[in-house]
């Protein structure tokens, strides 16, 4: 037999995260190993994204366009008077240009603003949805720090872009104007103009090509980034204790990597800069070149006067539109890297009717039958939980005891359908649970895992709220957390006392089958002798089937089976009273 990976090996050698569950019948590519987006899918995530505001990205635009004409023909009235007196009827329509162009553009700038904040909260709430809602496989292969860096970083830079996009918005449509009443002035001095726009954009795009380049090699480096992060916050205590690991981080890893991010940056803006200073060289040497041939020219000096005026006007909204670059390549970057996440999940997740589901009715047992799942697939000394046939009753309490890797947590995670197998079934009263109703399948179940999450908030079943007092005092919790508004007053308590909220949040949810991965390791022998003799037959008597996963083998007898498994499968299933107990119990209670 071929040696299998320990998760504890696994762990070591893969900085602590969870090991992907693949196997499934759903994609679980991680975020990394994730191909960017097609331009043809990219555009259309962009389309949805945009498609509930065309209306008032709409009136934006032509708001913003509106003002922008105005500003153009005040140039012409501006240019006209500079060589003729300006009549009362002038003045009136200055005036009226004036307040016509800083409405247009007031109008534009506060609807591309509400619009872009609304496009920065869309976008969240729509990644949010589909981590929700994607299979827990596939939140796991995409890892934490990832996942963090799109929703911190990535949507960050989007958001910048969004918050700017007013202005740069205004500041088009003033060059467009401008442009326009060019061509109404001279079409020749138009020409002159789009040479000089067209060679800048030229030159533009070269720098672009080359700083974007900068740009997604940087933010390749944030994933890692935050993966340290994450080291010097969770690893706090064990940093402090080991000055050499301490140093190690510090020295040869977050160092490098910020001082890499940050040149990397520095490039890209550098290139911008020499690329924005050329742009304002080439409109100075074009102004200074058509001012020393304008006798060859053959263009009237009002057209001269009025293209220096629009050019040297023209000069601020240009300077904005060409800052604008390096924030939109980072936020086309950050949107790429949201893009492939939101497609890679938006795949994975199930159906809404699916989501709406209401938990089915469980009369008599759930089972396993054929079950396949491995955790390293193409690996052949990989993991593999391999179950011919488990069966649980209906108000049974199993426990599932076994070496550390040798499959329990992802039995349960089967059993809970938060994987899906390779191959085989899961069964509920006899009845195939198929994919498509997976999401009611989950709904069965309360459960504490191992790595758990302590939420604040109480999410009861209808009536059960009023018992949480009761048990505040039954857990020894009521000194130190209050009910404040369906929520614990505070959650900052010791390991041990956290993990009994999350007890008393499973006992709430009121549901059918309660699973405990390893609840009582971090519990005083009184706390853990409680769990054990008095909460475990309670919730046997109210009907309720219970699952745990436990190394406390003193009290294997207080279970009706006791599973033992060894290297992915089932070495034995034996009733508990026949369960030697290892020694006397601690009969002490809180």
């Amino acid at each position: 037999m071929q040696r299998q990976r320990p998760l504890a090996e696994w762990t070591r050698n893969h900085g602590g995260e969870h090991p992907p569950a693949s196997g499934t019948k759903i994609m679980t590519l991680s975020i990394s190993r994730a191909p960017h987006p097609t331009r043809h899918l990219l555009l259309l995530e962009i389309l949805q994204l945009l498609r509930p505001f065309w209306k008032a990205i709409l009136g934006a635009t032509v708001a913003g366009a509106v003002g922008g004409s105005a500003m153009a023909w005040l140039l012409s009235i501006i240019n006209t008077s500079l060589s003729s007196s300006v009549s009362v009827a002038g003045l009136v329509g200055f005036g009226l240009l004036a307040v016509l162009s800083l409405a247009g553009q007031a109008l534009a700038g506060v609807g591309n603003s509400m619009i872009g904040q609304k496009i920065v909260a869309r976008l969240r709430q729509q990644i949010c949805r589909r981590i929700l809602s994607a299979p827990l496989a596939t939140v796991e292969n995409a890892k934490a720090h990832r996942l963090l860096a799109v929703l911190n970083n990535d949507v960050e830079k989007v958001a910048e872009f969004a918050h700017h996009f007013a202005g740069y918005a205004t500041a088009l449509t003033v060059v467009l104007g401008c442009l326009a009443y060019l061509f109404l002035l001279s079409p020749a001095v138009l020409a002159f103009a789009l040479g000089l726009v067209a060679l800048g954009a030229w030159l533009n795009h070269v720098a672009m090509s080359v700083w974007v380049v900068r740009f997604e090699e940087a933010r390749k480096l944030e994933d890692t980034l935050q993966k340290h992060y994450r080291s010097i916050i969770e690893g706090a205590k064990e940093l402090r204790l080991n000055r050499t690991r301490r140093r190690l981080l510090e020295l040869q890893k977050i160092i490098p990597l910020t001082e890499r991010i940050a040149g990397l940056n520095s490039r890209a803006f550098a290139i911008f800069w020499a690329a924005d200073t050329l742009s304002i060289a080439l409109l100075l040497g074009m102004i200074g070149a058509i001012l020393a041939a304008r006798p060859y020219l053959g263009i009237g000096n009002d057209a001269i006067t009025g293209f220096i005026i629009v050019m040297l006007f023209a000069k601020g909204p240009v300077e904005e539109l060409a800052g604008a670059l390096p924030v939109f390549s980072q936020a086309q970057v950050a949107f790429k890297r949201i893009s492939a996440l939101s497609i890679e999940f938006r795949t994975a997740a199930p159906r809404e009717e699916a989501c709406s589901a209401q938990a089915p009715i469980f009369l008599r047992d759930i089972a396993l039958r054929g079950i396949h799942h491995s955790r390293f697939p193409g690996e052949p000394t990989g993991f593999a939980l391999d179950i011919p046939s488990l069966t649980i009753a209906r108000g049974e309490v199993v426990f599932i005891v076994g070496g550390n890797g040798s499959g329990k947590t992802t039995l349960i995670k089967l059993l809970l359908g938060l994987y899906e197998p390779a191959s085989g079934t899961v069964l509920l009263d006899g009845r195939s649970v198929t994919a498509e109703g997976l999401e009611a399948y989950r709904q069965l179940f309360s459960a504490v895992f191992a790595e758990y999450h302590l939420f604040e908030d109480i999410v009861a079943a209808p009536g059960a709220l009023e018992r949480a007092t009761a048990w505040l005092h039954r857990l020894d919790l009521a000194h130190l957390v209050d009910l404040e508004a369906g929520r614990f007053s505070t959650v900052d308590l010791s390991t041990g006392q956290r993990k009994r909220l999350a007890l008393l949040h499973a006992i709430l949810e009121d549901r059918d089958i309660l699973v405990f991965d390893e609840w009582a390791a971090d519990q005083d022998p009184g706390y853990r002798n409680l769990f054990y003799t008095t909460i475990l037959p309670e919730l046997r008597g109210a009907g309720r089937t219970v699952i745990v996963v436990s190394h406390d083998d003193r009290y294997f007898d207080t279970a009706d089976r006791v599973v033992h498994m060894e290297h992915g499968r089932i070495a034995t299933i034996v009733p508990g009273h026949q369960v030697r107990v290892a020694e006397p119990r601690h009969l002490f209670v809180p």
